[in-house]
């Protein structure tokens, strides 16, 4: 495998300290863990199938991967997303059959089984950009095309995030408990819904991939105007999957001093760091 980059937000150093500040040191171990060799899974059998890594985000919500998936087939989609949870349950399993063997081993894999389970359950939400939604757009992809049921899958965040929503409600009403985990999930899943990660790794997926199947019958083209002193970084937000993207780079009189091509860009943010500015490269 190549080197991936590795990026730690901000956010999640501070909320591990506070955790552990709390008390909770073996809860953020076992979680932590638990959610690296998810993603790891994943990584490794893109890799066996062919495709590059560049990137590994961990979020305060979780982690994500990026690469280049240019013509990804939807099996292959399928494959790499069950990977992950496949994983969590299989580890849970094997905690459990330890069980039966030394019993005493219960005592410290119990919160290993519990978090394997529950990243597995929660990442098989059929929610964008979760495992869960990751297959069910590839999946729907094969039956139509794979713009249109991304649209799908992402409108059914907007159903999921209010049923968790009405279970926090509901157990705070009932059971005057305050269950975050519910709170959590629901704030998650409407927030990815509106704005969805643009690092996430199927999102460049379902872009190449359907920018492939378009240019049968003609793909629209998105020109953007950028200032020769934007980073690499700042032109690959501004990238849009329903679109191939141009950027006309200009200077302070706004005159044309290059273009870079969507798939340029990408070969750029493989060979330089992401903070590099246009200018630099370009002269």
């Amino acid at each position: 495998m190549r080197k991936i980059r590795w990026y730690v937000s901000p956010f999640l150093v501070i909320m591990l300290a506070a955790l552990v500040a709390l008390g909770y040191v073996y809860d953020c171990v076992v979680y932590f863990t638990t959610i690296v060799l998810h993603e790891l899974a994943h990584a490794e059998i893109a890799v066996r199938l062919g495709y590059t890594l560049e990137r590994f985000m961990l979020m305060p919500f979780g982690a994500s991967l990026s690469g280049k998936f240019e013509g990804a087939r939807a099996r292959d989609e399928i494959l790499i997303a069950m990977a992950g949870p496949l994983f969590n349950c299989v580890l849970a399993i094997i905690c459990v059959a330890v069980w039966w063997m030394f019993p005493s081993s219960y005592v410290f894999t119990l919160r290993l089984v519990q978090a394997n389970a529950f990243t597995a359950a929660f990442n098989l939400l059929p929610v964008f950009p979760l495992d869960g939604g990751r297959i069910a757009i590839a999946a729907l992809s094969i039956k139509m095309p794979r713009q249109k049921a991304y649209k799908r899958i992402r409108a059914v965040g907007y159903i999921i995030a209010p049923i968790f929503a009405i279970l926090f409600v509901l157990v705070f009403v009932f059971n005057k408990t305050v269950n975050l985990s519910f709170a959590l999930i629901s704030v998650f899943i409407f927030l990815s819904t509106i704005f969805p990660d643009k690092n996430s790794m199927y999102r460049r997926v379902y872009g190449m991939a359907y920018f492939s199947e378009r240019l049968k019958r003609g793909l629209k083209v998105n020109q953007i105007m950028a200032h020769e002193s934007a980073t690499l970084i700042e032109l690959d937000r501004m990238l849009n999957s329903n679109y191939y993207t141009t950027f006309i780079i200009v200077d302070d009189e706004l005159k044309t001093v290059g273009t870079i091509t969507e798939t340029e860009l990408e070969n750029l943010l493989k060979k330089h760091e992401s903070n590099v500015k246009i200018c630099s490269i370009i002269k």
